[in-house]
């Protein structure tokens, strides 16, 4: 089945389930720990965390669950799209422009643009995403709907490569 993206106009070929949350199947939240993560967790997600473990970070055993389920559900279906969130964030950033999350989802609500930018963290942290910065590595922002200033995201490469292993866009 092929559907039609409002944000782009583009045809995509959304025909398989996505296949990002196969890293949670075996991880049982409930008995992660500081101490057991980098066991515990696939090596992409404690690679994730590690900046937030003590002596650096400031997680402790809750806030590591808390973070761990928060980022599951990023990747969960949304059964209102039919889609996880942060497949419907790459999809809008496909076209690989840098822009903002105000521009690609105009008629989200507040709540929503506040979970997106949640993702697009987590996004970031994966490697899909970036902030755009200038040359003195000062973030570069824009006035966005609400007239606030707003970050502009920079999709990655990696970005488009788990589509394409989702089959969610055709590899070129």
């Amino acid at each position: 089945m092929k559907q039609i993206l409002e944000n782009t106009g583009t045809t995509y070929l959304n025909h398989v389930k996505n296949d990002m949350p196969h890293r949670f199947n075996n991880i049982d939240i409930d008995m992660l720990t500081l101490k057991n993560y980098k066991e515990e967790l696939p090596e992409s997600l404690a690679e994730q965390v590690e900046i937030f473990i003590p002596p650096s970070g400031s997680f402790d055993d809750a806030i590591l669950r808390r973070y761990i389920t928060l980022i599951k559900e990023f990747e969960l279906e949304d059964p209102n799209s039919n889609m996880t969130l942060a497949n419907r964030l790459r999809l809008a950033f496909v076209d690989m422009k840098p822009d903002t999350i105000c521009s690609r989802f105009p008629n989200a609500d507040l709540p929503l643009k506040r979970r997106l930018r949640c993702v697009a963290e987590y996004l970031i942290r994966a490697g899909e995403f970036d902030k755009m910065r200038d040359k003195n590595g000062k973030l570069i922002k824009k006035r966005g709907v609400l007239g606030k200033m707003v970050v502009i995201y920079e999709p990655l490469p990696k970005m488009l490569s788990i589509l394409q292993k989702q089959r969610l866009v055709p590899n070129e």
